[in-house]
């Protein structure tokens, strides 16, 4: 059962890349959908990083704890027994 949930995912996944390509970035099916076209350009742009993050990510991420020491120098220490 697992096996066929994982390769539904990754059809999915592949599916949305050939649409991203395909549709979004310049490809033959921008002209015919250009609204579509607009948003997997937009999401091409996020997934290559030239794109400011949503704002609703940047807040979700400022909602976490930073869990990480402070300063290198603590990563170096070594425990004390």
């Amino acid at each position: 059962m697992t096996y066929w949930i994982i390769t539904v995912a990754i059809v999915a996944i592949a599916l949305c890349i050939i649409a991203i390509v395909a549709v979004g970035m310049k490809g033959s099916l921008g002209g015919r959908a250009p609204e579509l076209a607009n948003v997997m350009a937009n999401t091409a742009r996020h997934l290559n990083g030239d794109a400011d993050p949503p704002q609703g990510l940047v807040e979700f991420f400022e909602e976490i704890p930073d869990i990480r020491p402070k300063s290198a120098d603590s990563a170096a220490e070594t425990p004390k027994h």
